[in-house]
């Protein structure tokens, strides 16, 4: 394989790398968030970890292929990450923003994944093809549970407001 498609594959899974390790402050917020809804709360906390364990096998890859995790990158993921986990505030709607946020950053990840798939099938990685589809599966069970959860978290939302 040549040298740029290398270095090409280590810059996307450094991508990838850096967006797990930012949604987890910002999945941590969110779980806060959910504390008065244990069953929501409890899948949110178990993708935590979940996003921890994406972190750790893709930073794997990045080692495979002889290098290391970009820590520009990473610590640019890291404040963005800092910043948005607590963007939503106090807000009457703050499920609901979350929900919404959480849902696109889990369909964002979806088609990362399926990049890097395709790019490490490409260039002969297989191994860490694997990996990547191994990881999709958890953001795209995540993503359904999500788009499952919108209509309750608005359920929810209405019935708060109408209490006040």
């Amino acid at each position: 394989m040549a040298k740029d498609s290398n270095d090409l594959l280590i810059a996307w899974l450094n991508d990838a790398y850096a967006m797990e390790k930012a949604l987890i402050p910002i999945l941590e917020n969110h779980a806060k968030d959910a504390q008065n809804y244990p069953q929501i709360q409890s899948r949110i906390e178990q993708h935590v970890e979940e996003t921890r364990r994406h972190a750790d096998m893709v930073e794997e890859c990045v080692e495979r292929l002889g290098s290391s995790t970009s820590a520009v990158k990473t610590g640019l993921g890291s404040l963005f990450g800092a910043l948005q986990s607590v963007s939503t505030g106090m807000a009457q709607d703050e499920l609901i923003k979350n929900g919404l946020a959480d849902f696109a950053a889990e369909n964002f990840e979806i088609a990362s994944y399926k990049a890097l798939i395709a790019a490490a099938q490409a260039f002969g990685y297989q191994d860490i093809a694997q990996v990547c589809q191994q990881i999709l599966r958890d953001e795209q069970e995540m993503a359904s549970w999500l788009f499952e959860q919108l209509p309750v978290l608005v359920h929810e939302t209405l019935r708060q407001v109408e209490m006040q």
